[in-house]
């Protein structure tokens, strides 16, 4: 427990604890900061690696620390769902991390995300090299200082300043075979709250709260183009819409690409959403994604570096996880694979018709779907919520 002249942090142990899921509870009464909750006082060792003896190191993949979970969700005092974030959803911590300035990437980001390193350190014109080195910040080596921000994951406590309410907080974890190793936590994360004592900060006015929850949808490409109607979002008011490929079971950490020549463009009741030939180039999809979005670390990366030495610089290289960013071998297993995301903003209600075009040079196995690609559809919808009824729709609907 700390203090300060406003609030007082508690450390909340959890309810239940297992190796599938951890409950906390806050109760009503008493207020709260809600865009600081936080996960704290949990560390990591690797019991088994590899199928061999345990000991070596825990290194994540871009979503960092956020990979070790499966599901996230909060429930008010009644039961009712507010918000969550589950499956290819948990991908936009990905992008929120890679948002981070270079010099965060590089030191605090890096060591409290524990994301794969997006930091670059440019020591001439004509050179550019990764920072991460190995054996740095290993998660078994940061004891019992992991960290995970849950405010930053759920948008519905962003929304929020202060409150009263009652809450629960479910963290489901993540199957070890996903991650390809046996995690075990050192001891069971706490929730550190905020608690106000300063009477003149009052809770938040009004009973009615909106923000934008991520809706996730996937489809499999038995075919280099496709042209698919998107059913996930009828009668849904859509902010923004991120996507990216996931290429092929050889993509190991599921990271985010795009391949040669992708092109990419939404129609929405019969109006094409994009102008031209929509996103049709690297350089496009990264001024999409740093405008509607933020500027990012490493995005796009080959588009520095392929093409010298007839296409086989292996570009950045991470000597932890064995990955050259820039180079098809180790990120896709195919030609042209790009480590990036893309983003359109839609700002519209669905009504009867969104539609989805993509298309690659990329050739699919349409015999074999387990060996095609795959494309990730992240979508920012509007929610309300109501505490006074406990009513939580889209509001679309």
């Amino acid at each position: 427990m700390s203090s300060g002249s406003d609030v007082q942090t508690f450390l909340l142990d959890p309810q239940s604890n297992s190796v599938q899921r951890t409950v906390f509870r806050i109760e009503a009464g008493r207020k709260y900061l809600t865009r600081k909750l936080r996960l704290c006082n949990f560390g990591l060792s690797n019991s088994v690696g590899n199928g061999a003896a345990g000991g070596d190191g825990i290194y994540f993949g871009h979503k960092g620390v956020y990979s070790l979970i499966s599901k996230i969700s909060i429930n008010d005092g009644n039961g009712t769902e507010i918000d969550r974030l589950t499956g290819q959803g948990l991908e936009i911590m990905g992008i929120r991390l890679a948002s981070l300035p270079n010099s965060m990437e590089f030191s605090v980001g890096r060591q409290l995300a524990q994301q794969m390193c997006n930091s670059v350190f440019v020591g001439s014109l004509s050179q550019t090299t990764l920072t991460e080195t190995a054996r740095k910040d290993d998660a078994t080596l940061m004891g019992n200082s992991l960290y995970i921000d849950i405010s930053a994951m759920l948008t519905y406590l962003q929304a929020r300043y202060i409150s009263d309410d009652a809450l629960t907080i479910q963290i489901e974890w993540i199957d070890p075979s996903v991650l390809g190793y046996v995690y075990a936590f050192t001891r069971p994360p706490c929730l550190a709250v905020d608690y106000v004592l300063n009477p003149a900060l009052k809770v938040d006015e009004g009973d009615e709260f909106g923000f934008t929850s991520i809706v996730d949808d996937r489809l499999l490409l038995t075919t280099p183009s496709i042209d698919r109607r998107l059913q996930s979002y009828f009668n849904q008011y859509m902010n923004r819409l991120f996507y990216f490929n996931v290429g092929r079971p050889v993509n190991v950490l599921r990271l985010p690409l795009s391949r040669q020549n992708e092109q990419f463009q939404i129609t929405i009741n019969g109006l094409k959403l994009l102008p031209l030939n929509g996103i049709d180039s690297d350089s496009k999809k990264l001024h999409f994604l740093n405008d509607l979005n933020s500027k990012t670390n490493i995005t796009h990366y080959s588009s520095y570096v392929d093409g010298v030495s007839n296409g086989q610089v292996r570009g950045l290289y991470n000597p932890n996880l064995g990955l050259d960013y820039a180079y098809p071998s180790t990120l896709a297993g195919s030609a042209g694979a790009v480590f990036s995301w893309g983003c359109v903003n839609v700002s519209k209600l669905i009504g009867q018709d969104i539609i989805l075009q993509y298309s690659s040079d990329q050739t699919q196995v349409s015999a074999d779907p387990t060996q095609c690609d795959t494309l990730v559809i992240l979508a920012e919808i509007l929610k309300s919520y109501n505490k006074k009824t406990g009513v939580c729709r889209y509001s679309g609907i």
